[in-house]
């Protein structure tokens, strides 16, 4: 069943139990994650910075936990003909920052577009996930949704329809990696999964890029004021570690130029480093390659015919090895560490340099006061945005980690694992 529903109102997923260690808010409106909610100690922490009122989300296009469709970061501007298994398509790219650069799907992403609901139960209602990954869904994931979106032909110049089903669902302590930490213990998971299939006018075969990611905003410490008006403390002192061997080398107006820079021994090297350690001035907004090789995760796009036989469900409700976690955010103050798994071959990582108290509000557990004006801080978020890398068909990379291409014999699968751990302070 499908339901229709006001798309700015949250929908609530929680762990089992009479206290939830663990919830997330989602609103349909830009499939947005509107809170993710840890209680390790008696006192809730949201974990995601944003706007007080969902309904901002609608008024002011600023990435705060949205999706970002159908294609993530920034591309080059231009008309652009694709080949790929012998399927041809013309792209047409308009600019939104600028002339010469498309950011986060264009003027109308999927951001701005309103999802629809579907109970995981109603195994008719939604199509890109098999039957055993449907029965799996059920039993092992009872705070679960489907979210639906249909992205018509030539929508911002991108060829094809697009049909997109995203699963958001929280699960209990038992499918992290266990704890690394003396003392430390687990509260849940949340698990995305994006799948999606493109068609042609007609029926007829096509290819499209597509490069789908969450832009969420993490601060394990903005929670600490106990909902005290007053600053919400910033991100600097929080240690990040990226399992990444390079960064890609951007232009000034952040297109990719095709090369790679190394991260070792540069203040792109984070192994559990502060993030305020070797800051540079301009903040953090670049993409990282992850050390470990693409063949031993899942790939991103799979044969459309073997559909019936896929269960990626069943494997993101086990336990992984530490080996599968490429990213961790830590703090010491909180006591909240999260670690991410994923099928995508790096990670945006992006420090809020954009973000103006005088833009938006700020979330009222966050000491904000929920009205206009008084908004997040630069630096006030970690925003850690798992995707495959820019404009990749036109590069070498898209040989070796995706051209994020997908055509009608193709199913675009994308998985982002979210663990959540918790301390108490000495």
């Amino acid at each position: 069943m499908a339901f229709q529903v006001d798309p700015f109102q949250p929908i609530v997923l929680s762990a089992p139990g009479f206290s939830p260690s663990l919830a997330v808010e989602v609103i349909p409106y830009g499939l947005t994650i509107q809170s993710i909610l840890a209680n390790g100690d008696g006192k809730t922490h949201d974990l995601l910075i944003g706007p007080q009122d969902p309904k901002e989300h609608g008024e002011l296009r600023r990435f705060m936990n949205t999706i970002v469709g159908r294609y993530s970061n920034r591309i080059p501007t231009g008309d652009f003909t694709l080949q790929k298994n012998g399927i041809t398509s013309k792209l047409h790219v308009d600019g939104n920052q600028d002339a010469e650069v498309q950011l986060h799907g264009g003027h109308n992403g999927f951001d701005r577009r309103a999802f629809t609901v579907v109970d995981p139960s109603d195994f008719s209602a939604y199509s890109l996930f098999s039957d055993a990954e449907k029965a799996q869904i059920v039993q092992l994931m009872p705070a679960a949704a489907i979210f639906k979106l249909t992205s018509p032909n030539n929508d911002e110049g991108y060829p094809g329809e697009l049909n997109l089903e995203v699963l958001v669902a929280v699960v209990q302590p038992g499918s992290a990696p266990p704890s690394k930490l003396e003392g430390e213990y687990q509260l849940g998971s949340v698990i995305i999964v994006y799948r999606a299939k493109v068609e042609g006018e007609g029926g007829q075969k096509t290819v499209t890029p597509v490069n789908l990611t969450q832009h969420w905003g993490f601060n394990l410490d903005a929670s600490l004021p106990s909902g005290a008006a007053g600053a919400t403390p910033g991100v600097l002192s929080q240690n990040l570690t990226i399992k990444a061997s390079d960064t890609l080398q951007l232009k000034t107006n952040g297109l990719a130029t095709g090369n790679y820079d190394p991260t070792e021994g540069t203040h792109h090297e984070h192994k559990e480093k502060a993030i305020g350690d070797k800051f540079p001035d301009a903040g953090y907004d670049s993409f990282y390659l992850f050390e470990r090789k693409p063949s031993k995760v899942p790939s991103s796009r799979v044969p459309l015919d073997s559909l019936t036989s896929l269960n990626v469900v069943d494997s993101l409700t086990q336990p992984s090895t530490v080996d599968e976690v490429p990213v961790e955010l830590a703090s010491k103050e909180s006591g909240i560490r999260i670690s991410f798994e994923t099928n995508q071959p790096g990670v945006q990582f992006y420090t809020g340099n954009g973000l103006s108290k005088e833009s938006g509000s700020r979330k009222k557990i966050h000491g904000g006061s929920g009205a206009a004006g008084d908004g997040y801080e630069p630096q006030a978020g970690a925003f850690l945005e798992f995707h495959e890398p820019l404009a990749a068909w036109q590069h070498p990379w898209g040989e070796t980690h995706g051209d994020t291409l997908l055509t009608s014999d193709e199913l675009y699968n994308n998985y982002t694992k979210l663990n959540v751990y918790f301390k108490r302070k000495d």
